[in-house]
């Protein structure tokens, strides 16, 4: 009998002291997936917002033809409304199921997470041209022309109404290179068209120039 008391007491204590340990350790490792998840969630759509936004809001979120995202005032709610609606009367199109756009809705909400990981503003400082966008600085033409060109001109460079015209071999046959080398570069009055001269390097308008103006789609 006494015998059966310590071999309970003994259950019972190692009950007491595994009980806390384990539910301690589940809980590290349910903090270590969620942490996991907003990365893996912020990196796919890192890629997105190359491809979609950073034409016009800049690569770091600067800010180019449209506002400046990096540290954003408007809470996820409404950025998230934002970027699935859009705004009328501006060239900030929809981008969201309900209205025909691209993207998902799990795809808005990653790019709501991406937007708000960012820290502060950038420094209003220029650049120097050695350190402009080191992150296309070997991008070929039609890998800048996916980074920065096509949220305006599509994916098809076929244009975008209100946004951006076509960037065809045809619908460039009547200007020279010099002209729309000048056109990147200082961007187009009165237009969406925003200037690159601060954004690309010389080397990089060249690249994107012969991309656009001599490779069909």
């Amino acid at each position: 009998m006494q015998k059966q008391i310590i071999i309970g007491l003994i259950l019972t204590i190692m009950i007491a002291v595994f009980i806390p340990v384990y539910w301690l350790a589940e809980s590290g490792r349910q903090e270590a997936a969620v942490i996991r998840q907003h990365e893996e969630a912020v990196e796919r759509a890192s890629h997105v917002y190359s491809a979609a936004c950073a034409a016009c809001h800049g690569a770091e979120g600067e800010g180019i033809v449209g506002p400046a995202l990096r540290n954003t005032r408007l809470d996820e709610k409404a950025l998230a409304k934002t970027i699935a609606r859009g705004v009328p009367g501006t060239a900030m199109v929809a981008w969201g199921p309900e209205d025909d756009g691209p993207l998902k809705d799990h795809q808005i909400k990653e790019l709501v997470l991406f937007i708000k990981a960012w820290g502060e503003p950038l420094s209003e400082e220029p650049q120097s041209a050695s350190a402009k966008t080191p992150d296309t600085e070997t991008l070929t033409g039609g890998e800048l022309f996916t980074a920065r060109c096509i949220a305006c001109h599509g994916a098809d460079r076929q244009g975008i109404p209100n946004l951006g015209l076509p960037l065809t071999p045809e619908s460039l046959s009547e200007l020279t290179d010099t002209e729309i080398r000048d056109t990147i570069l200082n961007g187009q009055a009165d237009t969406m068209m925003a200037a690159f001269k601060d954004t690309l390097t010389s080397e990089q308008i060249d690249s994107l120039v012969q991309f656009i103006k001599y490779t069909s789609p």
